[in-house]
């Protein structure tokens, strides 16, 4: 029995399911739920076994972040509004304009060249050239400089100029051409004047104010710079390059001319006009020289000058005269000193330049074998013998003959006429073998020539 029941109970994988209506089941019962328990069951083993099986990834810091900022996105918006709302204003009033005025205060603008030109006792023709060099682009409104000297306690300025519409990027040239300006304080302008004149170098400081436009932003910046530039240096090197004696004088009273050497050791060009220089061998006056339309630029200007010698006066004095040659006669040379007396354009004069000049002693010294040669050179023309001009001079041709005898083994073929005494002394220039009373001697032969034409 036993076992007739456990045979019969085997459960078979094809058998339908059992029922509360007996364990054969009943086909025609209808729906059983016996095999979803069953799918269920393998459902949820597969379920725990997958979830067993699978590895979560970590979260990066970049998503944490992204996690962060979207949950508080609006609190970092209000935070960076009102960062923004307080930055915006100090960028726009203080930070760019600091920027700005800091850009244009390291901005050196080089002296590369210019032109001062005396026009009336009033104005002046002004012409500089100069560089910007900026970082980046930017537009600069009309812009007057006010030209002024650092060392005067009060700011004084004594003329301004106005620097023209700008568009500046990195370097770039800036000119102002032929701009006429006014005098504004005469007194400075003298001052300034005098560095250009006595010192190698001086200083332009100018003060002014502009615009600076940045695209659609603009802001203010001050100006106020000191500018070195090369000066005059004295006019070192300064000379007679040629003299000559007119004979007679003419209806004026002109009887010599010659030409200058007037050098320009700056990078400005000056304008000076007429001059006229008095010159002087120590403090006794010689006669004085006039120049036409003085224009320096740099390097060495030769100018040509015709004037007037006092000569009824040298005989007069010629004991004074050698004895304030002394020193350079042991050197043979005559030292001339010049000294301006009158600047005019137009024949109206310019007190500003007649201020500075009549304050300068300009020193010539000039080989009193060249004066000499300049002299005879003079007559050479003449075709007359120096024995019989001197002769006539001195009363005693035997005498003078014998005082230039020392020449006669030197002397080119034709004798010792004007025209080959000029060139031996010409062919002499620079020698300083010859000692102090010989000089003297040739210095009073050439004075005794220069009367005996008169």
């Amino acid at each position: 029995m036993a076992s007739k029941f456990q045979e019969q109970s085997h459960y078979e994988h094809n058998s339908p399911p059992p029922t509360v209506r007996g364990a054969g089941g009943d086909a025609g019962a209808g729906p059983s739920n016996a095999p979803a328990r069953v799918s269920d069951d393998v459902s949820s083993a597969d379920d725990q076994v997958h979830e067993k099986g699978a590895v979560v990834a970590p979260i990066t810091k970049r998503q944490k972040v992204k996690r962060h900022c979207g949950k508080f996105k609006w609190w970092y918006i209000g935070v960076g509004l009102v960062i923004l709302i307080i930055l915006l204003p100090l960028i726009f009033t203080k930070i760019l304009p600091a920027i700005t005025q800091n850009i244009v205060e390291h901005q050196k603008l080089p002296i590369i060249g210019g032109t001062f030109v005396a026009l009336s006792p009033t104005q002046l023709s002004v012409t500089l050239e100069t560089q910007l060099d900026t970082p980046l682009a930017a537009d600069l409104d009309p812009t007057t400089l006010f030209v002024y000297n650092k060392e005067t306690p009060e700011y004084s300025p004594f003329l301004n100029v106005t620097l023209p519409k700008l568009h500046v990027n990195h370097k770039t040239p800036v000119k102002v051409v032929n701009q006429t300006v006014t005098v504004t304080n005469q007194t400075e302008l003298v001052k300034w004047f005098d560095t250009i004149f006595d010192e190698a170098k001086t200083e332009i400081s100018v003060k002014g104010k502009t615009t600076v436009h940045l695209g659609a932003l603009h802001m203010g910046a001050n100006i106020d710079k000191s500018i070195e530039v090369a000066a005059l240096n004295y006019l070192q090197g300064f000379g007679i390059t040629s003299l000559q004696l007119l004979m007679p004088a003419q209806e004026d009273g002109t009887n010599i001319k010659g030409s200058l050497n007037l050098p320009n050791a700056g990078v400005l060009t000056l304008g000076l006009g007429n001059l006229t220089l008095d010159l002087f061998s120590g403090d006794f006056k010689l006669g004085h020289v006039q120049l036409y339309d003085v224009l320096l630029p740099p390097g060495n200007n030769t100018r040509h000058f015709d004037g007037r010698l006092n000569i009824d006066e040298l005989i007069p004095n010629f004991g004074t005269i050698l004895d304030s040659q002394s020193a350079a006669l042991a050197d043979g040379n005559i030292r001339l000193r010049a000294t301006g007396t009158s600047a005019t354009i137009n024949g109206v004069h310019i007190p500003y330049l007649e201020e500075v000049l009549g304050k300068k002693k300009l020193v010539a010294d000039v080989p009193v074998i060249k004066l000499l040669g300049d002299v005879i050179s003079s007559f050479a023309g003449q075709g007359a013998s120096l024995t019989d001009l001197f002769g006539d001079t001195f009363g005693n041709s035997t005498f003078i003959e014998g005082l230039l005898g020392h020449w006669n083994n030197t002397a080119p073929s034709g004798g010792l006429n004007m025209t080959n005494v000029a060139r031996m002394a010409r062919s002499q220039h620079g020698s300083r073998t010859i000692k102090a009373p010989a000089t003297k001697n040739l210095l009073k032969m050439g004075l005794k020539l220069a009367l005996a034409k008169l």
